[in-house]
């Protein structure tokens, strides 16, 4: 029997790999694949046929099709779309329930609140192909992407039994959430203006311990204009380094803070707690671990898209830890 929790556990899997695959996708440069949206050059699917190529010289005079970019680019769109369905459904079940006195108002709220989230998703998908991969468009549609998930997961713990209210966080989780996704959002915003190796060495950048070459204005106060392709990034080196450096900084941040967290709910009496903990704490040594040895071998493909992985199964493994320590308290 197909239960509300499986279709919910099944959802957040469904989004993680809409996360993956739409790092996959971006580091391909295969954003922009189809030029178009929803569909690919006005097609349901790839264009295959002589018809089909016909057409795109018709109505996308000079553009090539690359069918494996073009694939990829529309996987990922297949699977968010599943995706929104299941978010859909979970919704429509949830408003069914609570017309007939039987569901819960905050799974109710929680499912509308997806449901916004991802339509707001499928709108920043749009603009990522109308706006040419616009760096802003771009890491806003990555943090929407995480809020989805964070937002299915805490739906999904919610969905076990629990009392009516939940003990408050410790201020410190607060601090190490704000820390973390600043961090996440400042590894999109490296991302797509394509700063990975804005710092090609480890441990120092340029042989410097606080590079000369920096240019803070333009990695992060620079407007950069509507109607430019951004695939590839517009940015100088100077501005992809003041990027990179400071999402460096933020790196070790994280691993002050997140680590001193774990460590300090190792020590606690429940053993769930101490469980949570545990599983955060190796995830933030992954995660840094895939981030050293990507730059040191210059950004291979798989390593770039492992700590996108990671950088997801992170922000729920503190979530997955907030939570059993709001539970655990009571």
């Amino acid at each position: 029997m197909i239960t509300k929790k499986g279709v919910a556990g099944f959802t957040i899997l469904l989004a993680l790999c809409v996360i993956v695959f739409g790092a996959y996708v971006r580091l391909t440069d295969a954003g922009l694949g189809c030029p178009d949206w929803p569909g690919c050059y006005g097609f349901a699917t790839v264009p295959e046929t002589a018809e089909d190529y016909l057409s795109v010289e018709q109505n996308f005079p000079g553009e090539i099709v690359e069918e494996g970019k073009a694939w990829r680019e529309m996987i990922h769109r297949y699977i968010a779309s599943l995706l929104g369905l299941l978010i859909l459904l979970l919704f429509l079940k949830d408003l069914f329930s609570y017309r007939n006195n039987k569901g819960s108002p905050k799974d109710l709220k929680l499912s509308g609140v997806l449901l916004g989230l991802v339509i707001f998703q499928g709108l920043l998908g749009m603009w990522t192909v109308t706006l040419k991969v616009h760096p802003l468009v771009v890491t806003a549609h990555l943090i929407g992407g995480l809020t989805t998930l964070s937002l299915l997961f805490f739906y999904y713990r919610n969905l076990d039994k629990r009392p009516e209210k939940m003990a408050s966080a410790p201020k410190a989780m607060f601090v190490g959430l704000v820390i973390l996704s600043a961090q996440i959002i400042l590894g999109g915003w490296t991302s797509t203006n394509y700063a990975a190796l804005g710092c090609p060495d480890l441990p120092l950048c340029y042989g410097e311990v606080w590079p000369s070459n920096m240019d803070f204005d333009e990695g992060f106060l620079k407007w950069q204009k509507v109607g430019v392709n951004y695939e590839g990034g517009q940015l100088s080196a100077s501005g992809r380094t003041a990027i990179h450096y400071l999402h460096r900084l933020g790196a070790i941040l994280v691993l002050l803070a997140l680590g001193w967290l774990s460590l300090k709910y190792l020590k606690h009496s429940s053993q769930q707690i101490q469980r949570a903990s545990k599983i955060m704490l190796i995830t933030l040594l992954a995660q840094l671990g895939v981030g050293i040895i990507m730059v040191w071998f210059g950004i291979p493909l798989f390593l770039a898209t492992a700590h996108n992985a990671f950088a997801a199964l992170l922000l729920l493994s503190f979530i997955n830890l907030l939570y059993t320590v709001k539970l655990r308290q009571i």
